[in-house]
């Protein structure tokens, strides 16, 4: 178990971790399609949004074939998926994005925590291991309203290869 809690983390981090514990989902459980790597790809792209990108990287979500907004999934995607895990993987993927969409029109830190609670809860009840939190903390994660900075090459190198 991790002893830096979750509202230690900026909401990179928390983004961050979400996609990477989808990732192990998939990994975990044999899951492979596009259009849930192109939504995992843009999650972990807030790692690096710079002053005026927010806005283009917020509505990408929209455009993509799964955009954890509740829309329906492509039937080619839904067929990757063992029946018995689609639920639960729609689930989870809308809980990532929520992880930092919660934060997107104000500054709702707890509904950000709750939903990388959510995250964490789905992976333990699936058998996925969750990263230590740990990992991901940085010095600076209260800048930007909690957003924490945006990280460095050399850092999210070391962020990707955790999962």
């Amino acid at each position: 178990m991790s002893s830096l809690p979750i509202d230690a983390l900026s909401v990179i981090a928390r983004q961050c971790i979400a996609a990477s514990c989808l990732q192990r989902f998939c990994r975990r459980h044999g899951i492979g399609h596009p259009a849930l790597s192109a939504f995992t790809d843009h999650a972990w792209n807030v790692a690096q949004l710079g002053p005026g990108d927010f806005a283009s990287w917020q509505q990408g979500f929209a455009c993509l074939p799964i955009t954890g907004m509740g829309d329906p999934w492509p039937d080619d995607a839904c067929q990757a998926v063992p029946g018995h895990l689609l639920d639960t993987l729609v689930q989870l993927v809308q809980h990532v994005l929520e992880t930092s969409a919660s934060t997107w029109y104000g500054d709702d830190l707890p509904a950000s925590r709750r939903q990388l609670e959510a995250v964490l809860r789905i992976c333990g009840q699936h058998g996925v291991a969750v990263p230590e939190l740990e990992q991901y903390g940085q010095h600076d994660a209260s800048l930007r309203a909690g957003w924490g900075p945006a990280l460095t090459d050399a850092e999210l190198i070391a962020w990707k290869a955790l999962v």
